[in-house]
């Protein structure tokens, strides 16, 4: 069964699921994690998954994965509480954190100079201690040549590191370069940034890259385990990649019935029972499937959402027989839809189902 199947067996099986309703297809994510598995057999490096969780942090497709993958990669200490209980491997990233034992139970991967001058003011010197690294990446063809990620350390202040170690104990074991939608022809700016760095006598003890996000364009292509190979990144290193939209994008739907209609100037105008201002701030998915009602004019049509706001809105559809209590189904909605939610109105996110 492929992925299209997939989706048209879900819309079948959600009849008795009342709307506004967030749809989880379990089928879907089993399909994308055997996907993903099967292109790592092909990597000469040992590669560990880390699910993104600011991706979807569904308690069911948390709970899922964590049988199925290798770890998780969180952004803040609230993600962190979400996994913790799972004891699998995690590395970490960001600003939001509170636990100051962090660091023995996971790979924590600092931003900056002063965030880890932070740390290590706190720590005596005798105390070995093993940290991991971002660093900032090249940028990506999609990205462009002008735009700066205010993420990670530049190799200027890499060295700015070597005099650090000097006056503090500690190792850096694992570094992070991170790059928006990856495309293959990214390779080779990858591949020779990473060899150079590695070459670096502040990071000479470090046993692991991690290749962060950023995987759905490879992914869709497959040539996950062809990009990662091309950087001839030597064996000894372990590689750890950080799938969020890669793995949960294509498993959500979004079930909604149409609660208003009003026809002027030509148009239809027809208003959902859920908000796309409020579901997400990030992205508008799609009208895949809907009820038929063949006694209804084709007429252009017009959808929006169920707030005051007048760019509340899902889109331009053409010309549809879409009416007055039809039933539509969107997608994709399972990767940064909740995650980027907002509560206008006081419009509460749809119920979430994983079937």
């Amino acid at each position: 069964m492929d992925l299209n199947q997939i989706i048209s067996e879900g819309i079948s099986k959600s009849n008795d699921i009342g709307t506004p309703a967030i749809i989880y297809l379990k089928k879907a994510l089993q399909y994308n994690v055997d996907t993903i598995q099967r292109e790592i057999k092909s990597i000469y490096n040992t590669v560990k998954v880390l699910y993104s969780v600011k991706a979807c942090c569904n308690a069911d497709i948390i709970d899922f994965l964590s049988k199925n993958i290798d770890g998780f990669s969180v952004s803040s200490q609230a993600e962190f509480n979400n996994i913790k209980k799972y004891h699998k491997t995690i590395s970490a990233t960001g600003f939001h954190y509170s636990d100051h034992n962090l660091l023995d139970n996971c790979i924590f991967y600092f931003n900056s100079l002063s965030q880890l001058k932070s740390l290590l003011s706190g720590k005596k010197k005798r105390e070995k201690i093993k940290i991991g690294l971002r660093i900032e990446a090249p940028n990506t063809l999609y990205c462009g040549k002008n735009i700066f990620s205010h993420f990670g350390f530049t190799i200027a202040q890499l060295k700015e590191l070597e005099l650090l170690q000097n006056k503090f104990n500690f190792a850096i074991t694992s570094i992070l370069i991170h790059q928006e939608n990856k495309v293959f022809n990214d390779n080779k700016k990858l591949r020779d940034f990473i060899l150079n760095i590695l070459n670096m006598k502040v990071l000479k003890n470090v046993k692991s890259i991690n290749l962060g996000g950023g995987w759905d364009n490879l992914f869709l292509k497959n040539q996950v385990s062809q990009f990662i190979n091309s950087l001839k990144i030597p064996n000894k290193y372990e590689i750890y990649i950080e799938p969020g939209s890669m793995l949960v994008r294509t498993i959500g739907i979004l079930k909604a019935e149409i609660i208003d209609q009003n026809i002027k100037h030509g148009v239809k105008y027809l208003t959902l029972d859920t908000s796309q201002f409020n579901n997400s701030s990030w992205f508008v998915p799609r009208v895949i499937a809907n009820t038929k009602n063949s006694k209804v004019r084709s007429m252009k049509t017009m959808l929006y959402g169920n707030t005051c706001y007048e760019r509340d809105f899902f889109g331009d559809l053409g010309k549809t027989k879409l009416s007055l209590k039809d039933i539509v189904y969107l997608y994709p909605v399972g990767a940064y839809y909740d995650t980027t939610h907002r509560e206008l109105h006081g419009i509460k996110f749809p119920r979430e189902y994983f079937i």
